[in-house]
């Protein structure tokens, strides 16, 4: 279905429940800017391991590339690896993943459609690659990565699982 870019959050949200093979079932090509390879190295906990393997076999690493002025300004209040997922996504006019707020804003001022992890796991439930989105979610919760309940309750009604 093309390809995609991520930021850091929704890789470690999916890596900590075994799931970042959804994003290589469900996209043609997955890269990620050198800030958030950088971030994803730094990782040391039980996702580690699935983030290694998906870097390894199909997460993409784009090489730097220079953030164009408009991208610039509408970024700035956003940390490093935001600030180049959205530069990446705004290059190659790619689906842009990211959980956080802000970085939610500024990619849709740029005129980027944006997804999260709650996104990649209702489509990923549509196109039959999984049973259901709760369990999913709550797991990935559990584990430390902030979902509110209004979110997963959202999340429960698109995939008509209430």
């Amino acid at each position: 279905m093309g390809v995609v870019v991520s930021d850091t959050g929704p890789l470690i949200a999916l890596a900590k429940v075994d799931q970042l093979r959804l994003l290589d079932a469900l996209f043609d090509k997955v890269l990620i800017p050198p800030a958030v390879y950088r971030e994803l190295l730094a990782k040391s906990g039980t996702e580690a391991d699935c983030l290694d393997r998906a870097l390894q076999d199909f997460i993409e690493l784009a090489p730097p590339l220079q953030i164009p002025p408009e991208v610039t300004i509408a970024t700035l209040n956003l940390d490093r690896g935001e600030r180049e997922a959205v530069a990446l996504a705004y290059t190659h006019k790619a689906l842009l993943i990211v959980d956080e707020r802000l970085g939610r804003v500024a990619a849709r001022k740029l005129g980027l459609t944006v997804t999260g992890v709650v996104g990649i796991v209702i489509q990923a439930k549509m196109s039959g690659l999984l049973r259901a989105v709760t369990p999913i979610l709550e797991e990935i919760r559990q584990r430390g990565y902030w979902l509110s309940d209004d979110v997963l309750d959202v999340a429960a009604r698109l995939s008509g699982e209430v």
